[in-house]
């Protein structure tokens, strides 16, 4: 039976709702400024790339300190070769912030942005490789070079991303800066399903559906089409924004 000394933190019924919360949010406030503290120190201490991407990530998170995140970001990323403050300040720069009060403390800026998934890409963050082959795949914003975007995607793929080789066996299919061979996608698409990538499996089945690249095989087709389902309700091992794709054909990008 508990005892007034058992060490069981107790909710004093008496409180209000709104005490009980306000309480909360003071203990989870001072828990997050201290580990904030923390890894400032251990940041400019160690100058290590985890410490430091943290700080950044929560000083926007926690303390609404966008700018000065976004600044730490592109700092760790320049000094401290931070794959993940990379990618994450070039985020920022895609979409620029806007605040509810009308402020940007981070202003639109996709060739910027290209730059950092790029520089993403080539460090630790094969993630990024996917983000800038579609901006030089679409041209809006920098310069459409197709053959450049293949070359990222398979800095990505051979780092073992699934979506960068999913998207360099559409650049197969498609004949997006390189030669259309189809059967050169089949292997990437395997190893994507393999990984348990929902759509590798889906476009793999369209291709023995349709005989292109591999024999035709409908059971292969049923085979990986089923996989497809099965994988699409799970966690993608991409942890990005693509959309799911649910025609009946190859998806492109």
């Amino acid at each position: 039976m508990s005892g007034p000394d058992d060490g069981v933190v107790r909710v004093d019924e008496k409180k209000s709702k709104e005490e009980i919360t306000a309480e909360f949010n003071k203990v989870q406030n001072e828990y997050y400024n201290s580990l904030i503290v923390e890894m400032k120190d251990d940041c400019e201490t160690y100058r290590k790339a985890t410490e430091c991407h943290e700080y950044a990530k929560l000083m926007i998170e926690r303390l609404g300190k966008f700018r000065e995140g976004f600044e730490q970001y592109k700092k760790n990323c320049y000094e401290y070769e931070a794959g993940a403050s990379c990618h994450s300040a070039g985020h920022m720069l895609l979409q620029g912030i806007e605040l509810p009060d009308g402020s940007s403390p981070v202003e639109k800026d996709v060739p910027a942005a290209a730059e950092l998934f790029a520089r993403a890409c080539n460090t630790t963050n094969p993630r990024s490789c996917v983000a800038i082959a579609r901006l030089l795949q679409f041209g809006k914003f920098v310069e459409k070079d197709y053959k450049k975007a293949f070359e990222y995607l398979t800095t990505g793929c051979n780092k073992q991303n699934t979506e960068s080789c999913f998207s360099k066996a559409n650049c197969y299919l498609q004949g997006m800066g390189v030669e259309q061979d189809y059967s050169k996608a089949i292997p990437l698409l395997e190893r994507g399903c393999e990984l348990g990538h929902h759509r590798s499996c889906h476009n793999l089945g369209v291709l023995y559906y349709h005989g292109k690249g591999v024999e035709k095989d409908l059971d292969k087709f049923k085979l990986y089409n089923e996989k497809a389902q099965i994988f699409r309700f799970q966690k993608d091992p991409f942890q990005g924004t693509t959309k799911q794709h649910l025609g009946s054909g190859p998806v492109a990008h």
